[in-house]
């Protein structure tokens, strides 16, 4: 259901209650329900446009009725302040370029949960957390800019520099044009999921990750499309040292990669395997990397690289330049 922008305005004039946000509150914390802190209000007259966190939405000035206001059952928009009001034709970038344009920036004070089958769509506003990278030194959820669950969704988001954790997913998750600009511990972590789930990430890229970009800890497929990663280590690890161990998949299909080491990592004692089709790739050393993975906790031994039944493509899926 739609509105129109003077209706919209009228609605939250007569006081009328907002949307429900699909974030989850973090309990103990100073933190609204909306979870968001904007560090930069919209110009004198413009209104942040999307759905309002429980509580109403900060209007900027009486010039409201330029608000555009969604209602869906299954999807929801940022209520942030913003620094400018960037068209989103220009929301994703060339291959092989450089980061979107941000429309704003907004710190969170804590992570925020999409729930379960839920959407959220953040109009390519950049999230972090306000925090300094810790490099290598895993962090917990708590350290995370965003939270999804089972069948949740995320898209149209800039994950910002400043934090540690990116973006943490709990079950078959869909994140479609999300970006980070520098990578700190990990870019994505497939945390749980079924064997026969399988998370989907559509379009975005990652810059700058000293080691790994997309983890893949549960069991299960993850498929990657569209994808663009410059200054990496790893495009993708099948964790090769966690305590449960699993049969994991990467789909990779038209990925464009430079300066990196390994675009995926697999464990072929547990049947992991990676295929790959329609890739770029510049200055990459390896595509497909065979690992010993193991459930002790040691470093997992480097098996064999190359296309083999594991590490599934021809050397017409790859075109380096």
């Amino acid at each position: 259901m739609q509105f129109n922008s003077t209706a919209a305005a009228l609605a939250l004039a007569l006081g009328a209650s907002a949307a429900p946000s699909p974030f989850h509150h973090a309990k103990h914390s100073n933190v609204g329900p909306g979870g968001m802190v904007p560090v930069d209000m919209p110009p004198s007259g413009v209104a942040p446009s999307g759905t309002a966190p429980s509580g109403g939405l900060p209007v900027a000035s009486s010039t409201a009725v330029a608000l555009s206001y969604k209602i869906s059952n299954s999807t929801s928009s940022a209520a942030t302040g913003t620094t400018s009001a960037a068209s989103l034709s220009d929301s994703t970038a060339e291959s092989g370029g450089s980061l979107p344009a941000s429309s704003g920036t907004s710190v969170l004070d804590a992570v925020q949960t999409i729930a379960a089958g839920e959407s959220f769509d953040g109009g390519m506003v950049m999230f972090d957390r306000g925090t300094s990278c810790t490099g290598q030194e895993e962090g917990g959820d708590s350290d995370a800019v965003f939270e999804l669950e089972d069948g949740a969704s995320l898209s149209n988001v800039i994950i910002g520099p400043n934090q540690i954790e990116g973006v943490h997913c709990y079950g078959s998750c869909t994140l479609d044009n999300v970006w980070w600009s520098a990578v700190c511990e990990d870019a994505f972590t497939i945390k749980e999921q079924d064997s026969d789930g399988t998370t989907t990430i559509t379009g975005g890229g990652a810059y700058g990750a000293d080691d790994k970009v997309l983890q893949h800890n549960g069991a299960g497929t993850l498929s990657v499309s569209g994808f663009t990663v410059d200054d990496f280590g790893k495009l993708y690890r099948s964790c090769g040292n966690c305590d449960d161990m699993y049969e994991r998949h990467v789909i990779m299909d038209d990925i464009t990669a430079s300066s990196g080491s390994i675009l995926a990592g697999i464990n072929s004692n547990y049947g992991d395997t990676a295929t790959f089709t329609n890739i770029n790739t510049s200055d990459v050393e390896d595509v497909c990397v065979e690992f010993e993975g193991n459930d002790t906790g040691d470093e997992p031994d480097e098996v064999s690289s190359g296309p083999s039944d594991y590490c599934i493509y021809s050397t017409s899926d790859i075109t380096d330049s």
